[in-house]
């Protein structure tokens, strides 16, 4: 019996160790690198990718797809140019496919660009990219871009960005110049301080009212700001005064105003202009908001499509002898008609406008500057005041 005890133990013991030494001989520890992977003989090339782009493609070189303007004033604009190389063996085809907002300016190799344009770049040549972003929100930071679409198979898709913080080390108070309602035949005024925290003097040395049309009805003065008058924590200040004369155009209107400065940290500025203008003609209806001459549709998707229904309102005495017309509609799948004009009393005079998203409507985002714009209505008058009333549409159609 002991003896068989013996045997067994000494079977066990054997066992054991066969089994270790039969792992160790497995897992191979002489062959592994750097602890974790096995290394290849030095005789076994490296695999290459089936993916691999092949030798004669265009190539997509760019040192930079960020960069970074550190500080900015607000109301300033910066810009930075991106050098995209082909650094391959065909031509390299570029295609500007979009940009994070309005706010942000596009040039290819020199020239404004939308979406969808393009530029082939010759193997060994470079083509260039400028983002202009002007800073028109409130301090904070910031990040916004563009992005192309490349024929380089390793990198088909292109995001250049630019970044920072915006100060107000500059201030403008307020930070638009806002005429709010403005009734036909008469003026409205608005103003603002431009102030700085670190300068001696203010002096706006030009204005600029960038849309053409807005320019004729806007005069811009500048004025000096008494030590006396000037706000807590600020060394110099100069008032921008801006009068707005209606010109026949019933609704809203925007645009900006460029200012060249003195100032070293914000030597251009641009502020928005914003207002609305009301006569004898007006708008009532679901979505629709005068103060800021918005009709807001309900979303909706390509299978369903939407109708709106407003009144158009014709006050006083030219009520019954103005006409009313659909001059413009944008965009084009957007459709507007007007009905059949009825007469309330002598001096009101009532006409519906449908609005409508037909059926079938491709998925599309209209609702405001940063999400693609907005849709606009014109109508037509003959009303002696009054030659147009504009609406601003915003809607969304989902898939």
């Amino acid at each position: 019996m002991k003896t068989t005890l013996v045997w067994f133990l000494t079977a066990a013991t054997l066992g054991i160790a066969a089994g270790a030494a039969l792992g160790y001989w497995e897992a191979r520890p002489w062959t592994m690198s750097n602890g974790s992977k096995p290394a290849l003989a030095a005789t076994e090339p490296a695999a290459k990718g089936d993916d691999a782009p092949p030798s004669n493609a265009a190539q997509a070189v760019i040192d930079e797809t960020t960069f970074d303007f550190d500080k900015m004033e607000s109301g300033t604009k910066q810009q930075h140019t991106f050098e995209i190389k082909n650094g391959g063996k065909s031509p390299l085809d570029l295609e500007f496919v979009s940009h994070t907002c309005k706010c942000t300016t596009v040039e290819l190799n020199g020239q404004d660009v939308e979406p969808g344009a393009g530029a082939t770049v010759k193997p060994g040549e470079s083509a260039k990219v400028m983002l202009e972003w002007a800073a028109k929100v409130p301090p904070g930071p910031f990040r916004h871009g563009a992005t192309f679409r490349t024929n380089d198979p390793a990198r088909d898709r292109l995001e250049l960005m630019v970044e920072g913080d915006i100060v107000d080390s500059t201030t403008l108070s307020p930070s638009v110049l806002n005429f709010g309602s403005v009734n036909i035949g008469t003026d409205g005024v608005a103003e603002m301080l431009v102030t700085t925290a670190l300068e001696s003097e203010v002096k706006v040395e030009s204005t600029e009212v960038v849309d053409a049309k807005l320019a004729e009805q806007i005069d811009v003065k500048v004025e000096e700001v008494a030590k006396a008058e000037l706000p807590q924590g600020a060394e110099a200040a100069a008032r921008v005064v801006a009068t707005f004369k209606p010109k026949g155009a019933i609704g809203p209107f925007v645009g900006s105003l460029k200012m060249k400065t003195n100032l070293k940290r914000a030597p251009s500025i641009e502020v928005p202009i914003y207002g609305s203008v009301k006569g004898d003609i007006s708008i009532f209806g679901a979505g629709w908001n005068e103060p800021s001459g918005v009709l807001r549709l309900a979303p909706t998707t390509s299978a369903e499509g939407s109708t709106t229904r407003l009144s158009i309102s014709i006050r006083g005495e030219h009520a019954k002898a103005t006409t009313l017309k659909i001059a413009s509609v944008k965009p084009e799948e957007l459709k507007a008609t007007l009905g059949d004009p009825k007469a309330i009393r002598d001096n009101l005079v009532q006409t519906p406008l449908i609005v409508e998203i037909p059926k079938g409507t491709r998925p599309m985002v209209m609702m405001g500057e940063d999400q693609g714009g907005e849709g606009e209505i014109i109508l037509s008058t003959t009303h002696p005041e009054t030659s147009e009333v504009r609406l601003r549409v915003a809607f969304t159609v989902k898939p």
